[in-house]
Parts: structure tokens; sequence; C-alpha cells
């Protein structure tokens, strides 16, 4: 039992005595003063506010006391003289929102703005234990009387910052807000803002009581006996680095056989535009352009090079020709009438990059600058100077940082490398000459035993193993993953990069996990400085892409995905919405957590593998149990209010206080969900989940529907919303809206208004809010015109969908090539978003193609499936391969006869399913048979043990 003393005044110390009641394993007593205190009675004293040191407090930390000292009393490391310098900021006032100093004038237009405040750590630390290394912990009100104590620009000289301030979206290490002292056997661990238990709004309550809980159970107050790991800050240090003395690794074995790509599916372009490409493994990126060559790379959370420089003879070369296969990039160049051959490849799983270069007769010269900048939102330069090491034949250079365990090693196959300046801020330019040949081998590092074991798993496999690896996985995504066979080639080879590309933003992170990331392009000056695109993991994202990645037969993914974000997950249930290779997470997305809730219900669906949900359970009831809380109304619908948004994010379409896009994710998710409940957790919770989502359909059509029309949503007043917008592609797609009342929004929806040849608009074009840049106002998404394809599919509108499948499906050889943007301009064809190579662009190639032309709806729990295919017009035959569902494997083909059609469905592999096959489109009066049976109506429903063949005739 552990003995507490609570020394807080007034409507904070009330509020924190009565949480501190409801705890286990601790005793509590309060009192005003320190100075009213029993210090031998105590094994930890909680001081909050204004407190003066006791005498005896010094002596009683020394013997292994431990004192949390929160807002002023975070002063009294310094009054008791155990740290010289004071904190130089102390702030008290009434909170105003529009003072907000992070609440820039880009955000004035984002009506929920969230005015919150929290703690951002450097890395694991026991103060936040259980909530990654920081969480929001106060939401102001407005007129809310607050104060704080931090350092802004000075820094404890004996004690260690544990946290620096958090805002919405911005990391503030100016200002440390905690830091701790270990004083002999005990300690002190300061928080001096923030912290306000009886803060009118709850919204963070829960957030600040795990982040107490930890403090006063928990490891996060230093003291002789703790053993859990304490990542601080690093101090502010000299920005310039220097030679040390480290013993630079060899890497052996990578001076072997380049074996070239033997893919089906490779790309090959002029190189007329310097347009983007990206190549990436578990644990790496590189990113380009098809002339200027690489760019960036990135060992995730580090940067490893930037402002790539490549001369040949001296001069820079002109590219020609790109091809790119899934698993290597080829490029040639000339200098002088002569040629230079470049090819990069990426480890699969490990974080590292071979570039190879070849030129007949000519010198090759690369520079770059290596900063180790970590991952956004952490500003440039936290690791401080960079020092460097390099091997006496200069053939291999370690660079590692003096803040911190990231590193890097360059080995030069066949070339000299050196470090040639330090740059502005921690980075140094780096350069490596070499004749007519070099091999430059990259690898990033987390730390030394991360570095190690990469060392040794490249020198077991060896320049052949890596290749090897790397081909023989793209090969399975190929020969082992559901494939299509259309008379469109251009489909088919769109399908076939769609699964690589969402295959290749599934990436891992060391101390943070393994999930997809949502996008990939080279990092920007300013703010995008940090950011390659959006190389971190998503909530929203990762969940769209994968559904279509279970629809195509692709199961790691969606697992790695749903053991992330329930591992992820917020105090409150919640699942976040980005969470960046740095550590650092958001949860400010109202859709991600029924949007997880979805996925688990489509895993059940499409594999049947409840052993993996069963493990998840706790983490998949918290997120049922997050989202009935915000049903504020009691209507049944969960919102947005307060809770984040739930697809735009802001601008004059945003602000709503609960959307449709919202609504219609939650009846998905409730519908989902309640088969594995029925297995997993009884009957009656499946019922009820039934039952809410009947009272959430209600509510949609009361609500929502409008003079004949759905609206975008409601506001807080209860208006409507009148917007029409592609977002009713969502609830359509999902079930939520019945497609006969939406008939208007279709025809609107295929019309030169919304759809350019390249994709759906978010608004018409003839809308007065409609702006072609506007990433929510009329800019195209390959997101969008997936939607609507599914959304037409499931409403008959089987032409229109098949025309945006094919704009989706055109894009892999426009731009980045084997990619899908993420966004384009409303009027141009022309890239207009952040990222070329975006994971749900790509997947709204394969959900159209499964979900929408094959119309095809698992039930792995049922064991059965049913395939309503659309055979189009100018179509004579069409192919399924190697389709899916919970263990077995089906091969579906469809052909033109006169008269009707044939549907011959064939076991692959695994047990008999029951096969419901559907085709669409027919005339009426059509009849099915199977073997010679008739059935007497368009519909055969069979048991696929081997080879069935359903014949539809009319």
């Amino acid at each position: 039992m552990r003995r507490l003393l609570l020394v807080a005044p007034g409507p904070d110390g009330d509020a924190a005595l009565d949480w501190l009641g409801t705890l286990d394993g601790i005793a509590v007593r309060r009192v005003e003063r320190l100075a009213d205190a029993s210090l031998p009675e105590a094994d930890l004293v909680w001081a909050h506010g204004p407190a003066e040191p006791d005498g005896a407090l010094a002596t009683w930390l020394e013997r292994g006391g431990r004192l949390l000292a929160t807002l002023d009393a975070a002063l009294l490391p310094h009054r008791l003289g155990v740290e010289p310098v004071a904190p130089d900021e102390r702030r008290e006032g009434v909170w105003r929102h529009q003072e907000d100093e992070f609440w820039l004038p880009e955000y004035r237009s984002f009506l929920a703005f969230p005015h919150i405040r929290g703690l951002a750590g450097f890395g694991p630390h026991p103060l936040f234990e259980g909530i990654d290394q920081g969480t929001m912990i106060w939401a102001p009100t407005e007129g809310e009387p607050y104060r704080w104590v931090a350092y802004r620009s000075a820094r404890p000289e004996r004690g260690a910052v544990v946290a620096t301030e958090r805002s919405f979206i911005h990391l503030n290490p100016e200002r440390a807000v905690a830091w701790e002292h270990r004083v002999g056997d005990g300690g002190i661990l300061s928080i001096g803002a923030f912290v306000h238990p009886a803060s009118p709004d709850d919204l963070l309550r829960r957030q600040l009581h795990a982040v107490l809980r930890n403090a006063i159970l928990g490891d996060a107050i230093p003291h002789r006996g703790r053993t859990a790991a304490a990542v601080v800050w690093p101090r502010p240090g000299p920005r310039d680095g220097g030679p040390v003395s480290v013993a630079v690794p060899a890497l052996a074995g990578l001076d072997g056989e380049w074996l070239p790509s033997d893919s089906r599916i490779a790309i090959t372009s002029p190189a007329a535009a310097d347009d983007p490409w990206t190549l990436a493994g578990r644990r790496l990126l590189a990113v380009g352009g098809e002339r200027s060559g690489l760019r960036e790379v990135w060992a995730h959370p580090v940067r490893l090079m930037r402002d790539v420089t490549l001369r040949v003879g001296g001069r820079v070369p002109e590219a020609w020709s790109m091809r790119v296969s899934p698993d290597e990039l080829v490029r040639q160049s000339r200098v002088d009438a002569r040629e230079l051959t470049e090819r990069w490849t990426a480890a699969l799983e490990q974080p590292v990059l071979v570039w190879e270069l070849e030129a007949a007769g000519l010198g090759v010269a690369v520079e770059w600058t290596t900063d180790l900048r970590r991952m956004w939102p952490y500003p440039a330069g936290t690791y401080g100077a960079l020092g460097w090491s390099r091997a006496e034949d200069g053939g291999r250079l370690w660079i590692g940082a003096a803040g911190g365990p990231v590193q890097a090693l360059f080995q030069a196959i066949g070339g000299r490398l050196e470090v040639a300046e330090q740059v502005a801020g921690p980075g140094l330019r780096v350069r490596v000459a070499a004749g007519d040949r070099l091999r430059l081998v990259v690898i990033g590092a987390t730390d030394t035993d991360d570095l190690q074991r990469t060392i040794a798993a490249v020198e077991r496999r060896g320049m052949v193993g890596l290749r090897r690896q790397r081909m023989q996985h793209a090969a399975r995504l190929g020969a082992h993953g559901t494939a299509i066979e259309t008379p469109e080639p251009i489909v088919d080879r769109a399908f076939e990069w769609a699964k690589v590309r969402t295959d290749a933003f599934l990436a891992e992170t060391p101390g943070v996990g393994r999930s997809l990331m949502a996008g990939y392009a080279a990092s920007r000056p300013g703010w995008g400085d940090g950011r390659p695109g959006y190389a971190w993991y998503f909530g929203r994202d990762a969940c769209w892409t994968a559904f279509a990645q279970l629809a195509a037969g692709e199961r790691e993914g969606p697992r790695d995905v749903i053991a992330f974000l329930s591992r992820t997950q917020d105090v409150s249930g919640k699942v976040c919405h980005e969470y960046t290779t740095s550590g650092l997470v958001h949860y400010d997305a109202a859709d991600s957590t029924p949007l997880y809730l979805l996925l688990v219900g489509r895993y059940a669906a499409w594999t049947g593998d409840l052993d993996f949900l069963r493990r998840h359970w706790g983490a998949i009831a918290a997120g049922y149990r997050f989202c009935l809380e915000t049903d504020r109304d009691g209507d049944g619908l969960i919102e947005n209010h307060r809770v984040g948004h739930g697809w735009i994010e802001h601008g004059p379409l945003g602000g709503a206080y609960v959307t449709l896009y919202l609504a219609a994710c939650w009846v998905a998710a409730l519908e989902a969900l309640a088969p594995v409940a029925a297995r997993l957790a009884g009957p009656a919770l499946a019922e009820e989940l039934a039952e809410r989502a009947g009272r959430a359909r209600a509510a949609i059509a009361r609500r929502f529907r409008v003079d004949g029309e759905y609206a975008l949503g409601i506001l807080a007043d209860g208006s409507p919303q009148r917007h029409r917008t592609a977002m009713l592609a969502v609830p359509l797609l999902l079930g939520a809206v019945p497609p006969d009342e939406a008939a208007s929004w279709y025809d609107a929806v295929a019309g030169a208004g919304f759809s350019a040849p390249w994709g759906v608009r978010m608004i018409a074009r003839d809308d007065p809010l409609f702006l072609p840049t506007g990433y929510h106002r009329g800019a195209v998404w390959p997101l969008y015109t997936g939607w609507v394809s599914l959304a037409e599919w499931r409403g008959g509108r089987y032409e229109a969908a098949l025309e945006h499948l094919r704009a989706n499906a055109r894009l892999v050889e426009s731009r980045a090539k084997g990619a899908f943007d993420e966004v384009l301009h409303g009027l141009e064809e022309t890239g207009g978003g952040v990222c070329p190579d975006q994971a749900w662009s790509a997947a709204m190639v394969l959900a159209p193609v499964i979900e929408g032309l094959w119309g095809v709806i698992p039930d792995a729990l049922g064991g059965a499936v049913r395939i309503r295919p659309y055979l189009p017009a100018r179509w004579e035959r069409m192919a399924l391969r190697r389709l899916r569902v919970g263990p077995t494997s089906l091969d579906v083909v469809v052909r033109r006869r006169p008269g009707g059609m044939v549907v011959r469905v064939r076991r692959r592999h695994g047990p008999g399913i029951r096969v419901e096959l559907e085709p669409r489109a027919l005339p009426a009066g059509a009849v099915a048979t199977v073997d010679d049976v008739e059935l007497g109506a368009a519909r055969a429903v069979f048991e696929a043990r081997a080879e069935h063949e359903a014949s539809f005739t009319w």
C-alpha cells in the first residue's frame, strides 16, 4: 500500500482527492501546506499549486521519498536548492481561445479547431506508460483561470526534461513543461503546466488521470530502484560535430551479383518529365524523380540522405529512360553520348538501400547531406551534433548523433567516402567518388543493437539473397494473391500494381510498431520538412486500404493494422488518427474508431479468423464503448462534435455536429461487428449491436433526408448542410442509404460537373464553393472516384461505375509510374496533392473490382460467399483467380454465349464453400442451371467442392 500526502488546496485539491479515492493500492491523506505534512508517514507527496519548501523535505527525498510537484509547486526543486536554474516562464491568467498562440491563421477556417494542451516526451518514459510518448491532458474553457511554470529559454542544469508542450498538431520544444531530478535515493517529478483536475471541461480528464496514475503508482518519479527506460529530451549542446573514435562496421557479401527484375508488370518511361518515384521496404523509403534521380532516403524515423547530387565525368547526366518494377528501379542517362545505368533496390525487411551506378569510361561522384533529421513533429536538429568515423580505406563511413542513438552507415564498393563539410545546423555533406562503377549501400538504425541486427541480416543474405527475397515477395503478390483477367490490359495491370502499392505501405518502426502508412513523397521546405509525404501510420487511411487488401486476398497488412490500432488506442478507447514514426500520436478523427470496428467485422467476414480477433477483443470492446459515449443527444448516431473530423477536416464544408459519412460508418460497423460479437461475446451483445444499427438507420432517414435529398451533415443548431458532394457515395456503398433514394445524385455525379476523365471532384465545378485546388472543395481524389464507383456498382449504375474504375486504373501509367496519386487538380489532369503515391488511392482499384465488378460478398464465418458479377456489354469473358474466402480459394470465370452466359467456379484450395451466384443486369425471366438442373431463377446456389458450371439463359 503506497502512502500519499496530497498538498492541494481549493477545487483542484477536492477533485484530486475524489479521484485518488477511486485508486487501489494507495492510502491518501490531505493537508493544506507542506509544513503540515508528517513526511515520515508518507512514501510520496503530491504538491499542487503554490508550495513553500519544508525544511525536512530535502532529507526525506534523500532517504527515498518521491515528490510530484505540479503547477507552481514545480518551483520546489529550485527553492530546495536541488536545481540552480529556475524555470524562466511563469504565467497566470484567464484562457481566451483567440489568444491561443497555436491557432494560426491557416486554421481559423477550422471551426472545430481543438484548443488543447499536453505533454510530448522524447521517447519511452514511465510517465507515459500505456500512453505512448505523451498525451493531451487539458482542454481549456473560454474564461478559465490557469497558470503554469515552464522553462522557455533556459533548461534545468541538474535535472532532465521529460516533456515539452504539445498543442493540436504542434510540438513546441522551446517550452519544457515537465522535468525530473534524482535526489539521493528519491526524486522529484515536476509538471509545471496543464494539470487542472477541476477543469470545467472533462474532455481530457481520463488522459490527465492516466499521467497522474503513472506518477503516483508507477515509476515516473525518479528513485534509486527505478529500472524502467526513462528517455528524456537531449540537453542543448554544440551544433557542430566532428570526427569521433568509433569502430566502423564492415559489411560482407554486398559485392555479389545484382539479380535483374523479372517482373511482368514493369513500366518503362521515356523520362520526359521529372515525374516522381518512390521505393519502399518495411523499414526504409527512398524518393526521387525520373530526371533528377534520388532525392532523399529515410530509415524510419530518421532521414539518412537529402539534397543528393550526381555527377558523371564532372557533369550532371541527362536521363532518357526509367524502368519501374515492384522490386527495383533502373534509370538510363547519357553524358557526352556515353551511357550511365543506375539501379536502386531496398531490402524487404531491413533498413537498407543499395544504389548501383555504371558509367562507361567516366568517373562517378555523388554528394548528399546526412542530417539524421527525426520525423515530424520533432524539429530539425533534435538529436544535436553529428559525429562521424571513416574506415581507413575510405570505403565505409559511420555517422551518429550526440543526443540520441540513431545512426547511419554508408559503404561504397568501388569508391571512397569522405565528409566534405559541416552544413547549416546538424548536418554533414558527404562525398563519394568512384571510377566506372559504384555500389553504394545505405543503412539506417535506431540504435547500435538495431545496426548490428541489420548487418547480420545483410551478411547472412548477401546481395544475391537481398535481391532474391525482394523478387520472391513481388512474385508472391502476383502469383498467389487474387488476380483478374479482363479484355482491358490497363485494368489488369493497374490491379496488379495496386496490390504491390498497398503492400508497399506496410512499414515497421522499432519501438513504434508495424502497420500501413498513408502516402509517400519527398519532404518540402518549411512545414513539410521532416514529412516525407504522409509516411506515418494512420487510422482511417489504414482501414480503407485494409478493406481493399482483404478483398484482394491479402491478410498480413489487415492483421497488422488491427493489432497496431488495438495497441495504440487512447485510454478512452478512441483509435488514433495519425501516429508518426517518431512516436507521437494524434486522436483527432471521429471516424477512425468506427472504421476500426468495421475492419474487425470485414476481417472476420473475409478470413473467419476468430482466434486472432479474440486476442484483441478487449480493445475492440473499448472502441465500441468509446463510440457509444459520443452519442450525446441519444439519437443513436455517434457525433463529430468534440470528437474530431469525419472526413472533411476544415473549410466551408466542415464544422458539422454529425456528418452523414460518420453516421454511415457507424451503421456499417455495428452490422459487421454483430456476427463477431455473437461468437466472441455472446448473443446478448450481438442483439444489442443489431438493435443499435436499426436505431442508427432510422435516425439517418429521419435527420438527413431533407426534401428528397440527403444532407452532408447536421449543424449544432439542428439545421442540415445542404451541399451535394461526392461524399454521399460512402453511405451508399456501405448500405446505410437506399440507392433508390439517390437517383438524382447518381445522375449528377456521373455528369461532367462532378466527373472528369481523371476522376471525381468533391463538388461540381459549377458549385459556388468550387475551388479546383481545394482539398475539400473541388480537387479530384482517386479515393472519391473509387467510392463513387463502389456506390454505382451497388446502385445498378454499372457502366458509370466501370468508367470511374477505368479512371483510377489509368493513373498507374501517369506521373509516378506504378503508383496512384493522392489528389489531382479539379480542372487539369495534373497532380494536386502532397503525395504522388497514396495507399488508399491504390486501394480504390482493388475494391471496385472485387466488391464492384465481381460483386463479392464474403461470409467466411458462415462458410459461404456471394458472387454477383457484371459482364460489361463489350466484354466476352472475364476471370477472377484465387479469390480467398476463409481457408478456401476459388477461380471464377464468366464468358458470354448466345442467349446467355456461363459462370464456371473451380475450388483451387481449401474446404468446400457454399457459393451463391447471381449475375447482374440479366433480362427478366432469365433461368439458371447447374449440372443440368434447372433452378428457375437468375441465381444459383451450390457447394463448391470441385468444379461447377452455372449457365444463365434467357
